[in-house]
């Protein structure tokens, strides 16, 4: 692992983002920026700090001095937005970036490959930059006074078009008709290619370069929008009959060759292929308390594409997935939708966002397995022959017995833990006789779902186990805000119960006292 950097990031937008998360997780020290407040506000989970800087064609807003601080590369992501004047105003931009800058700060500018003319022929890093475009021109000029001023500290990556996450290119030109060049030649670059690029030129220190980020492969535009369409089940785009094509071919041989890097999409068509699938985690959020997550979990939730998550999952959970696509598809109480739709629809967003090559995470609360329903998404993911990944989670019955100190097992006291439903109410005799002969014995029962059912379960579990002293805990909120304890006996939990405010998620630990601190 090589030694850890302040690394800056200006722009922690689609690409900054990742390669924030990126950086982070190898052990750099990151500084990103976002332009607006509201931003800031939803950046406060993040594992790293994050400032507000807009920068203007006449100043930077924010303390671009703090920003610095320490800084020993910085990676400028901030492109050119379509206005009328880009030409003017995006050069001045970057030239208040340069103004508040050192000239030996070590620099890495995400160009893109738009400065090359439509030529139609092969370019490469010595083409000269002839832009067909306004925003070309713009970021050719930002391009020379970033050289002026960083010189041998500056290197400048061209990126082609940008596909990856959220930017499936079966979405890009879907259902549209009349489209021109269709038989040019295409020039695109994947997320994760842009980030390895970076991640290598920071690591071997490669800096005074100009370098081409683009896949070796260039399909024919039309074939190749057709296809990733109908990879995503939609219309795809038709395209006038045409031999006029306007197109160049962006070689990327340099940067394979100067950095030794191999790049994971070099065919852009794998994005849409099996070569790079997804990959699905049904992920156990715990009770709620973030810091009840295993890292694994965490760290799932953190680069996911797309969490679909449930009821109980808390907020402060959902916090950390600040580049995902979120989706609720849980269910509440006295919720009487049809279950079999419901999971049905869960079961096709499983797979509709594989397909698409995602990072999908199916989240639930407490662990998947334990009441969390992951067995028929499970099912139907191995019936799919889709792969996927269960991380577990602590079920609230553990954490309340933890958090609380009641020793569910004990040594020469209790051996064993059953966990059970309220639905005991509607067991058989000989399945609630088996319940009431653990209790009889010393050992412990949690029950899930409760609340509303203690009517028809105390007095049978009294009548079967015969004795109206068992110890019962009935815990609210288990590691949240509003978390409450009631301990009392078999006897009287009703009337306790009845004194206090619970709301759910309520668990029941039954056959063993907190121990009193």
């Amino acid at each position: 692992m090589p030694e850890p950097k302040n690394i800056s990031i200006l722009g922690l937008g689609w690409l900054g983002s990742a390669l924030a998360h990126h950086f982070h997780e190898q052990g750099h020290v990151i500084n990103g920026s976002v332009s607006s407040l509201e931003k800031l506000s939803r950046s406060g989970q993040l594992p790293f700090s994050v400032s507000r800087l807009s920068v203007e064609k006449n100043d930077i807003i924010g303390d671009w001095e703090a920003f610095l601080f320490e800084t020993e590369v910085l990676v400028i992501t901030i492109p050119p937005r379509r206005t009328d004047d880009v030409e003017t105003s995006y050069p001045q931009k970057i030239a208040q970036i340069i103004q508040g800058s050192p000239p030996d700060l070590r620099v890495i500018f995400t160009s893109t490959t738009g400065v090359y003319g439509n030529s139609g022929e092969t370019v490469d890093e010595k083409t000269p930059t002839e832009p067909d475009k306004a925003s070309g021109r713009a970021v050719r000029k930002a391009e020379e006074k970033l050289t002026a001023h960083f010189g041998e500290n500056l290197t400048i990556l061209r990126l082609a078009g940008l596909i990856g996450p959220d930017r499936h290119p079966g979405r890009f030109l879907a259902s549209k008709r009349a489209l021109r060049n269709g038989l040019a030649s295409v020039n695109l670059v994947h997320q994760a290619d842009c980030v390895g690029m970076i991640n290598e030129v920071v690591h071997q220190n490669c800096w005074g370069e100009i370098l081409n980020v683009c896949a070796g492969q260039h399909p024919i535009r039309k074939d190749y929008y057709q296809h990733a369409s109908k990879a995503l089940g939609l219309d795809p785009p038709v395209f006038k009959e045409s031999d006029e094509a306007s197109f160049k071919i962006v070689d990327n041989t340099l940067s394979r060759v100067k950095l030794g890097y191999t790049y994971q999409y070099d065919d852009p068509t794998d994005i849409f292929s099996s070569k790079h699938p997804g990959k699905v985690s049904i992920v156990g959020a715990g009770p709620g308390d973030k810091k009840l997550l295993t890292l694994k979990a965490a760290e799932a939730i953190r680069s996911a594409d797309v969490i679909l998550y449930d009821n109980l999952v808390s907020d402060e959970i959902l916090q950390l997935a600040q580049t995902s696509e979120l989706h609720y598809v849980g269910r509440k109480y006295a919720d009487h939708s049809c279950q079999k739709e419901r999971q049905s629809n869960i079961n096709e967003q499983l797979h509709h966002h594989y397909k698409q090559g995602k990072q999908v995470v199916r989240l639930k609360s407490g662990d998947p397995y334990i009441y969390g329903r992951a067995a028929e998404e499970a099912r139907y993911l191995a019936a799919q022959n889709i792969p996927f990944e269960v991380v577990p989670g602590i079920s609230a019955a553990l954490a309340a017995a933890n958090l609380f100190n009641i020793p569910v097992t004990e040594r020469n006291k209790s051996n064993a833990l059953m966990i059970c439903t309220a639905h005991t109410a509607d067991y058989s005799f000989d399945q609630l006789n088996g319940i009431a002969a653990l209790l009889k014995a010393g050992n412990a029962l949690a029950i899930y779902m409760g609340l509303k059912s203690l009517d028809k379960l105390i007095p049978k579990l009294i009548e079967v186990c015969h004795d109206d002293l068992i110890p019962i805990s009935a815990i609210s909120n288990v590691s949240r805000d509003k978390e409450c304890l009631i301990t009392s006996t078999l006897k009287d939990i009703r009337e306790d119960i009845s004194r206090e405010t619970l709301s759910m998620p309520v668990v029941f630990l039954v056959g063993a006292k907190p121990i009193k601190s």
